[in-house]
């Protein structure tokens, strides 16, 4: 159950229909969702009655020209407040580890901040800011700490799970204290900075289950952002999604075509024609691929990059009826 559904089951239990505000809060499309995050923020809580306001709005967000018949603010007959919210609840430690950020060059620097920046958004769509753990650099969102080993004995966490694209397992929901996300540009020669991460955090005495995120046995066509890992994560262990389901919630459309680039010439079979071979596949084919975030635009040209002649279903078995060339692999249009 992420944040703002607890605080609208929260009010509901205690006969609140209509919630009102006596605080600034940031501008946003759901004000609910703005109010249950300054709460578990520590920012403010829940009192009785109207608070002296004239306009509130609904558990939906609606406004409503009407009192509330409860507020969030600083004062009043309190109702409940963060401790009273979030206890005895699950809300896991997402901490993104950029010991080896230095490591980077200045345009992956410029992305890996990006991508941190836009974890505290993910992070708030579930829960709330001190559950963003950034180690090593700071960039000014959720909690920063020098080295994260240090955070996690701390708060006596001495197992965590370590979102690694090389993990030995493979990541199915197992709920943990703490998911860890190497804060890098996984290209060339950062390939292997994430394994270096469990092994430090090792060698400080911390259990590291290394563990892939993978879609139909494959990482191609995971997500490799870090607000993006984050995300997914969050979607399994938070709301109970599937792992299938929450990539393909999460996944770009250029990550999908990746894995639809390996995934069509699999099914493609080779006609000869002359002396040219081609590789023929059905236009049905595209219904197989609903486990990926793409459109049939995407489907053809992804056919169109890997040079594959698309067909109707009729045409392609009669393809299969022609004489097969055992040898070279081939059906021979004689």
């Amino acid at each position: 159950m992420r944040l703002r559904e607890l605080f609208v089951e929260k009010l509901r239990n205690l006969g609140i229909k209509r919630i009102g505000v006596k605080i600034r809060i940031p501008r946003s499309k759901d004000i609910i969702r703005s109010l249950a995050l300054e709460v578990a923020n520590g920012k403010a809580e829940v009192f009785r009655g109207d608070g002296g306001i004239n306009f509130s709005f609904d558990l939906e967000g609606k406004y409503l020209p009407e009192p509330p018949e409860a507020y969030v603010g600083t004062a009043g007959e309190r109702l409940f407040g963060k401790e009273d919210l979030i206890r005895g609840r699950y809300f896991p430690i997402i901490a993104v580890d950029c010991r080896f950020y230095d490591l980077h060059s200045d345009k992956e620097k410029r992305k890996v901040h990006l991508q941190v920046t836009k974890t505290l958004g993910t992070v708030r769509e579930f829960m709330w800011d001190e559950k963003l753990v950034v180690a090593a650099k700071d960039f000014g969102v959720g909690i920063y700490c020098e080295r994260l080993e240090e955070f996690l004995l701390g708060r006596n966490i001495d197992e965590v799970v370590l979102l690694d694209p090389s993990g030995d397992e493979v990541f199915k929901g197992e709920k943990a204290e703490c998911y860890v996300i190497g804060g890098i540009v996984d290209k060339g020669e950062n390939r292997n900075l994430t394994k270096l991460i469990g092994d430090e955090l090792e060698k400080a005495g911390i259990k590291c289950r290394r563990q892939r995120i993978e879609l139909r046995g494959d990482i191609i066509g995971v997500p490799d952002r870090i607000n993006h890992i984050a995300e997914i994560v969050l979607r399994v262990v938070v709301d109970g999604s599937d792992a299938e389901t929450a990539i393909r919630a999460v996944q770009p459309v250029v990550v999908a075509k990746w894995r639809l680039r390996k995934e069509l010439p699999k099914r493609a079979i080779r006609l000869r024609l002359g002396e040219k071979t081609i590789r023929v596949l059905a236009k049905s084919v595209f219904r197989e691929f609903d486990w990926l975030n793409v459109r049939q635009t995407d489907f053809y040209d992804v056919c169109r990059e890997e040079r594959l002649y698309l067909v109707s279903d009729e045409v392609f078995d009669r393809i299969k009826k022609l004489r097969w060339d055992e040898k070279r692999k081939y059906y021979v249009l004689s």
